[in-house]
């Protein structure tokens, strides 16, 4: 009875932190669902759009890029971390709690990064404005200018930085038990930690929607599954990684040329 009330209290535990995770996660493709659906359906004078002069940039429209980036990052990213955060949650419970990692601490040390991310990605789209690479509907402007994303995307798929974060990303319980142990600074560097490797694994195919417009929802669901998929499908990590890099540099030479 002791082991059975035990594993029912696992499994409890378990999907409940699957549950609060998911629960996030739609909550924030929600959030930017109701995003783009008000950028088309309000009239152009009641509608929110960034500037194009970085001189007219306010805090307000800084705020409200970041957070849309924010709420893009967690949207993207909740999904691809729940795997880590249960396989952490299951340890946990098999040690004493001052060797524990904390999942709430590794969680927070993970979004941070993600975060970070969004605010240089929204520094990044404040030039792009500038430079009128970007339409006021946050698509992209030039075909020159996607072409060169995609391909720059592309590429990065093949560079031995790409397949280091991937192979970090791809081997969860090997990573704890490197970093995992007790004493190794607790759950926030360790979210830290994974969340550097992380962004480096994804930050250019985050950048493609710069290509393919900030907020259009079905291809931040399409980039999605591609990192999911370059992740977790079991046996076909290279094959799925050097599909993308291929079809993305097979894209942005089409654009290229047209």
């Amino acid at each position: 009875m002791g082991f059975s009330a035990r594993l029912s209290r696992s499994a409890i535990q378990g999907l409940l932190i699957a549950v609060g995770l998911g629960a996030a996660t739609i909550a924030a493709w929600w959030a930017l669902y109701r995003q783009q659906s008000a950028m088309y359906a309000l009239p152009m004078d009641r509608m929110w759009m960034p500037p194009t002069g970085t001189w007219r940039w306010s805090l307000t429209d800084f705020g409200l890029t970041a957070s849309m980036w924010w709420i893009m990052m967690l949207a993207m990213m909740l999904p691809v971390v729940t795997p880590m955060a249960l396989l952490i949650a299951r340890i946990d419970r098999g040690r004493n709690s001052e060797a524990r990692i904390g999942l709430p601490a590794f969680l927070l040390g993970y979004v941070m990064l993600w975060l970070g991310f969004g605010l240089i990605a929204t520094l990044l789209q404040w030039q792009f404005h500038r430079l009128e690479w970007l339409t006021p509907m946050m698509n992209a402007r030039y075909s020159a200018v996607s072409s060169a994303i995609l391909i720059a995307a592309g590429f990065y798929q093949f560079t031995p930085w790409k397949i280091a974060c991937l192979n970090h990303c791809r081997a969860p319980m090997g990573f704890l038990l490197t970093h995992g142990r007790p004493g190794g600074g607790g759950g926030l560097r360790l979210g830290l930690h994974h969340g550097f490797y992380c962004v480096g694994c994804c930050w250019a195919e985050m950048l493609v929607m710069f290509a393919v417009g900030v907020m259009n929802v079905l291809w931040m669901a399409l980039i999605t599954l591609a990192i999911l998929a370059e992740r977790y499908v079991p046996g076909a990590h290279a094959i799925i990684r050097k599909a993308i890099g291929i079809t993305l540099i097979a894209w942005g030479g089409t654009l290229a040329l047209i």
